[in-house]
């Protein structure tokens, strides 16, 4: 297995676990907030929006330049 398989499974990994994640926030009664609940509470102070636009900048620097 190449190093491109390995780090091809490990992003699906996490991508999955992100899914798994919001389906279970969104049952009744779940103590897991949604991923737009826990944006929307980040994006509340200057350093949140900071970190945002910064984790932005990095997906768009590594997935879609070239």
């Amino acid at each position: 297995m190449s190093s491109r398989a390995v780090t091809i499974a490990g992003y699906l990994l996490i991508v999955g676990y992100g899914v798994a994640l919001e389906l279970s926030s969104r049952r009744r009664g779940s103590p897991v907030p949604s991923f737009g609940a826990l944006l929307r509470r980040v994006m509340r102070t200057r350093s949140g929006r900071v970190g945002v636009l910064v984790g932005w900048a990095w997906l768009g620097v590594h997935f879609l330049a070239r």
